[in-house]
């Protein structure tokens, strides 16, 4: 693991160092949450600047698919509960893609295999209208996030040496909706308060836009420079989220 990685990790940690008391009944505000998402992602490399011929050069080398991204995040809850739950989080992930390296003269694929990987990190702030469960028994909670992200990216050859790396700022919005598992059984629900703390399991669905291009520096345009790796359509993702 990198240091870059063994920092995120130790903050995600951080995060969710306070657990929730056992004892929590429906009325106590939630603490925290730790969540899993996956979903599918294309950078939006193409699409800069400077860059002329079709097809671009990362559908050249990796197509046009858009492999899965896998994300965990984690967050702890601010004291302030008036109209729902505020949040502020870390959240890290992983995605790569893979495919073969040009010829620099005829600019046609060869045989040798390239990978493009990136661990995207995120700050966040999520509002949740958990109230709707919490006062009202509707299972169905909306939310809204904002972040800050950094997507750090490096590109291997055949023989698994990097060849070329970096790292891209910018920011992310959007929102989602959570079906509050607890309704199917909420003894069980219960009992899986008592034993580990969660108080809330969720199934959710996310929308997020993303503008990773150093916030429109002019590194972020020049494909020399920097790639841009927002997404080129807004993302949708999956996940299962624990409310403690």
């Amino acid at each position: 693991m990198t240091p870059r990685l063994a920092l995120t990790a130790a903050l995600l940690g951080a995060v969710l160092a306070s657990p929730a008391r056992a004892d929590d009944g429906p009325g106590v505000p939630s603490t925290g949450s730790f969540e899993v998402r996956v979903g599918n992602y294309r950078p939006k490399i193409d699409a800069q600047a400077g860059l002329t011929g079709s097809p671009g050069p990362y559908q050249a080398d990796f197509g046009s698919g858009r492999p899965t991204i896998f994300w965990a995040h984690g967050a702890k809850a601010l004291p302030w509960h008036a109209a729902g739950t505020l949040e502020l989080g870390l959240g890290v992930g992983y995605w790569s893609a893979k495919g073969h390296a040009l010829f620099e003269v005829s600019g046609l694929p060869s045989s040798d295999r390239t990978t493009f990987s990136v661990v995207p990190t995120e700050l966040t702030a999520t509002w949740r209208l958990d109230l709707l469960w919490e006062r009202l028994s509707i299972p169905l909670v909306p939310y809204a996030r904002a972040s800050l992200q950094r997507y750090n990216w490096w590109v291997t050859g055949a023989s698994g040496a990097t060849t070329k790396s970096g790292a891209t700022n910018g920011y992310g919005y959007g929102g989602g909706l959570a079906l509050v598992l607890d309704f199917l059984d909420p003894m069980l629900a219960r009992e899986q308060q008592a034993d580990s703390g969660v108080k809330h399991t969720m199934l959710t669905v996310d929308l997020q836009k993303t503008k990773i291009d150093d916030f429109g520096s002019s590194s972020g345009k020049s494909p020399t420079r920097s790639w841009d790796l927002s997404n080129t359509k807004t993302d949708l993702t999956f996940g299962l989220l624990f409310v403690f």
